[in-house]
């Protein structure tokens, strides 16, 4: 990885390598380095299950080592789990993507469900860092030694990314390994054509009131998916990793950490 690792959280014995360059892209006429953190329980135990969590911000702000993803790194790490967040272009444009710009003007002819932004070109651009994200994570297997597929997740725009880097990014001609599972916290897919029911496992939490992403992209999925989980949590605040305000932090990070130990060992 070029980037040694260092203390998360000294009392657990975690580990983080933060800001890791994992590539580069074209984002307004340049080339950007892209980020991304990992973080690692203490050495010595069993290989870790990963999820890779990507941030939300509606494709236009957002970073991937925000407070909210800290303290989820600091949930699984102290049970022996992995996370890796990465980063990708916001903002970015038709003009910057890469290697999917051929596949465009067939994707165009597909029915689009959900917010417009959901399938603009800002969503495809983070697809395509996602997709080189997950190709760059499975070279560093051998040095980062966590187990089975990794699990993708993500809150907002992240759950949007973590479907389509699933369903959209073999559609568009990008190379990725096999994800285990998705884990979409007020999320959605633009594409439902695309969507394969049963090919993963799937875990949705999403309030009916959301109007930041509304409910009906993913409802329609659990719909033609039955395998789908989707909690429809009237409390829960766009993007939140907890049912209700209530819920406590071993109910939500558990519910997290046992799928992980499912599908990642699946």
């Amino acid at each position: 990885m070029g980037t040694g690792f260092g203390v998360f959280d000294g009392r657990a014995g975690s580990r983080v390598a933060a800001d890791v360059v994992f590539g580069h892209a074209p984002l307004g006429g340049q080339e950007v380095a892209l980020r991304a953190s990992v973080y690692l329980p203490k050495p010595g135990g069993r290989p870790p299950p990963l999820l890779v969590w990507i941030h939300g911000g509606g494709f236009r702000d957002g970073r991937h080592d925000q407070l909210q993803i800290r303290r989820l790194a600091r949930q699984l790490t102290i049970e022996g789990f992995a996370l890796a967040t990465p980063e990708y272009r916001l903002g970015a444009g038709e003009a910057d993507l890469t290697a999917t710009r051929e596949r465009l003007a067939e994707l165009e002819r597909l029915p689009v469900a959900g917010e417009p932004w959901m399938a603009g070109a800002a969503a495809i651009a983070a697809t395509e860092d996602v997709a080189a994200f997950l190709g760059w994570l499975e070279e560093q297997r051998g040095e980062l030694g966590f187990a089975g597929r990794p699990v993708l997740g993500g809150s907002g725009a992240g759950a949007v990314t973590a479907f389509n880097a699933a369903y959209l990014a073999p559609f568009l001609g990008l190379e990725r390994p096999e994800p285990g599972g998705i884990l979409s916290y007020s999320g959605g897919f633009a594409w439902p054509e695309l969507y394969e029911p049963g090919k993963y496992p799937v875990f949705a939490l999403h309030s009916p009131f959301d109007d930041t992403l509304g409910i009906g992209p993913v409802r329609a999925l659990s719909q033609m998916d039955p395998a789908l989980e989707l909690i429809e949590a009237w409390e829960q605040e766009h993007g939140l990793l907890r049912v209700h305000p209530q819920e406590t932090k071993p109910v939500t990070f558990g519910r997290i950490r046992a799928m992980l130990e499912a599908w990642a060992a699946a």
